[in-house]
């Protein structure tokens, strides 16, 4: 609208500089002869200098008519030497006779090579202001002056014309140019023929080429107006386009504009176009956007869109919009539907290629609904319901400040099992997991993370690791992250955690307060370590934090505490007590026994603590009750290498009836036997110590025959005293 009233002013102060030569000459047989009267009185009404550089023609009957050759009206002082208005040739001509009787009939007006400069300088002063305040200065007409006739005109015609909009302060520059208008007779209220070409250029990234064909009906008198099926093409090229451009084809049945009660209506627009560029298909994303009826009521300052329809590519999405205080606080409000389309068939349609994914059957189904509302600084989509495959998701999502990037969101999510859309798995070497490069910590996108919201998913399945009652809080702002509550029911118990990540400094730092309790080891582990070694039901107690650049460089810096109680569980593929028996067999040099059941050390309670210092943890009150004995050592788990070395001692309590060679191994009653677990932890090795079982043998012999020695010499000494 600024750009229309600019425009408006300077068409305005052409025709005024035409009047007001015209008037001048009328009055003169040869306007030629006082040019320079003519520039004097413009430059004494505008304070700029006119320039006529060529002829001035004058006619008389039947028409009242001025040619003027080329002419310039200089430009504002401060604004340089070019010219603020310069024309080529401009024509325009009265019939006598009608004027003569009040009613003004123009003939055909043409304009040629006109160009018009429209600055804003450094300082925020514009180089059209000074006429403005001419034009306001100008004494209105009296009151009781009997006004003439709406004029009629034969034709305009406008050639070759161009404007230059530049503003120094944002340093942008506008440019239309090879500007051509042509129209039919002009006369208030009745139709008249319209065609219009020009080249908008928005430097210096893009340039749209303009055609315009179009009905024109013009009430002057009740200052409404109307553009029957006008037609648009629209070529649109620059950066980023393709050479050729990217035609837009744009249709509408009407366009009226009721001016005075400030009412506006587009009937049935249709826009098309295929969008082509980097990023694209080769052939272009086919495009066709559709409305109904859009209205518009300024002085209500309310609107509505109804039928909206776009297809992209074949995706369908509908819906409308309703507005209120569209000038002065604008928000708009309405649904909008995506109908049920394959994403794996859609997006290459829109040049975006899917990753590979564990289950091919993924991508298949995607659906949306919901309720846009948006106002000068915020944006969001209400009452969501989005599908994909067997997800759906429910709630909303938006943007609370657009200069903030502040994102808020609510969603509940039924079910999802993440690890679908995962890569599939690639057959490789075991050593080529350990030179998997590490994941980057994204430092710089969390500093500018602005995000507040919670996300509820009834079922979850991520890394492996089963979830239900899923509830994640995150609290992100000035490069601190909070993930908090963080709640889930899992494999039988729950679990709780507050993780936070503060990406303020160098590096980023990684808190971690977690907590699981009744939770059932068995399908964990083997969810998530792809092992059945272990097996209970327990509780576990996590604080740890750590920092770096990627995610080996936090596993290597933890510190923190942990600990650990696991009740009526296992440790499945080693059977600790038939180890026992067969250490015991060899230093014997015995026959080795058979082995009875399954290999399995089953035990009632697992408990230990430990200080965790640069991702090892230390465990030095580690205790194991078992049915018939009692294990209790210390040792480390190496986190980043997932490794363990434990040295236990295993208290024999008493021989379990049902074994075998049960009365050959009575000795092992109350017997430490030395026991090693080193290994991965997902498959760990537990052996009894011989060395240590034998030194401890040989010990326990030494101290043994040593209280005999002693014994005897007790006795022989008593003997001799009592001599």
């Amino acid at each position: 609208m600024r750009a229309l009233k600019i425009a408006g002013i300077v068409v305005g102060s052409i025709v005024a500089l035409i009047v007001v030569v015209l008037l001048a000459v009328v009055l003169f047989v040869d306007p030629n002869d006082y040019r320079d009267d003519i520039e004097r009185i413009v430059e004494s009404k505008t304070g700029r200098q006119l320039t006529l550089s060529g002829d001035l023609h004058l006619s008389i009957f039947p028409w009242l008519a001025l040619k003027a050759g080329p002419a310039s009206l200089g430009d504002a002082p401060g604004f340089g030497d070019e010219p603020f208005v310069s024309i080529q040739e401009a024509r325009v001509g009265v019939r006598l006779l009608p004027l003569i009787q009040g009613k003004v009939e123009v003939g055909d007006v043409r304009l040629a090579g006109a160009r018009i400069r429209l600055i804003t300088d450094e300082q925020g002063r514009n180089n059209w202001a000074d006429l403005g305040e001419q034009k306001e200065e100008t004494a209105p007409p009296p009151a009781d002056e009997k006004s003439m006739e709406v004029p009629t005109i034969a034709g305009l015609e406008i050639e070759d014309a161009a404007v230059t909009v530049e503003n120094r302060q944002e340093k942008t520059r506008r440019v239309v140019r090879d500007f051509n208008l042509k129209t039919g007779r002009l006369a208030s209220g009745e139709p008249f023929d319209l065609t219009t070409d020009f080249v908008l250029d928005q430097e210096p990234s893009l340039s749209a080429k303009v055609k315009l064909a179009t009905k024109v009906t013009a009430d002057l008198e009740a200052n409404a107006h109307r553009l029957e099926k006008p037609q648009i093409d629209v070529t649109i090229t620059g950066q980023g386009y393709p050479q050729e451009g990217i035609p837009v084809k744009i249709a509408a049945n009407a366009l009226s504009a009721d001016v005075a009660k400030e009412l506006y209506r587009l009937e049935a627009l249709t826009v098309n176009t295929t969008w082509k560029g980097e990023g694209f298909p080769s052939a272009g994303v086919p495009v066709i956007l559709q409305a109904k009826d859009f209205n518009a009521n300024l002085a209500a300052q309310t609107l509505e869109l109804t039928g909206l329809d776009l297809d992209l590519a074949g995706g369908h999405l509908t819906g409308s919009l309703t507005g209120k205080e569209i000038l002065d606080a604008p928000a708009l409000t309405g649904p909008l539907k995506l109908d049920q389309v394959s994403l794996r068939t859609w997006a290459p349609k829109l040049g975006v290629s899917l990753p590979a994914t564990s289950d091919p059957k993924v991508f298949e189904k995607l659906s949306f609904s919901g309720t846009v509302s948006m106002t000068k600084s915020s944006a969001d989509v209400g009452d969501i319901v989005l599908q994909l495959d067997d997800t759906i998701a429910k709630g909303m999502l938006g943007v609370a400040d657009f200069d903030a990037k502040a994102l808020r969101f609510d969603l509940n999510v039924d079910r999802i099992n993440a690890d679908r859309y995962l890569p599939p798995p690639v057959e490789q070497p075991t050593k080529a997991a350990a030179d998997e490069p590490p994941t980057p910590i994204p430092v710089e996108m969390l500093r500018t993370l602005n995000a507040r919201g919670q996300l509820q998913v009834g079922e979850a399945i991520f890394a492996g690791i089963k979830f239900t009652k899923l509830k994640l809080g995150v609290n992100a702002r000035d490069g601190k992250v909070r993930f908090n509550p963080s709640q889930a029911s899992m494999y039988g118990g729950n679990y709780s955690g507050d993780i936070g990540i503060d990406a303020t400094g160098d590096v980023a730092r990684i808190t971690l307060d977690e907590h699981i309790s009744g939770v059932d080891f068995a399908p964990l582990f083997k969810d998530f370590f792809e092992t059945d070694r272990v097996s209970g039901k327990g509780a576990a107690n996590i604080k740890l934090a750590g920092s770096g650049k990627n995610t080996d460089d936090v596993m290597k810096t933890l510190d923190g505490t942990v600990d650990f109680k696991v009740a009526d569980g296992a440790l499945e593929g080693t059977d600790l007590w038939y180890e026992i028996r067969r250490a015991r067999a060899v230093l014997k040099q015995q026959a080795v026994p058979e082995r009875s059941g399954p290999a399995r050390t089953p035990f009632t309670a697992l408990t230990g603590s430990g200080v965790m210092k640069n991702g090892v943890l230390s465990n030095n009150d580690l205790n194991v009750a078992m049915q018939y004995l009692k294990v209790t050592g210390q040792g480390t788990v190496d986190v980043p290498a997932s490794t363990l070395d434990y040295k236990l001692i295993a208290a024999v309590l008493k021989i379990p009836r049902e074994s075998a060679d049960a009365a050959q191994v009575q000795d092992l009653v109350d017997a430490e036997i030395p026991v090693k677990i080193t290994g991965s932890l997902s498959d760990p090795k537990v052996r009894p110590d011989l060395e240590g079982y034998l030194k401890n043998e040989l010990k326990q012999r030494v101290d043994k025959e040593r209280d005999k020695v002693e014994e005897k010499l007790k006795d022989k000494l008593k003997d001799l005293f009592n001599r």
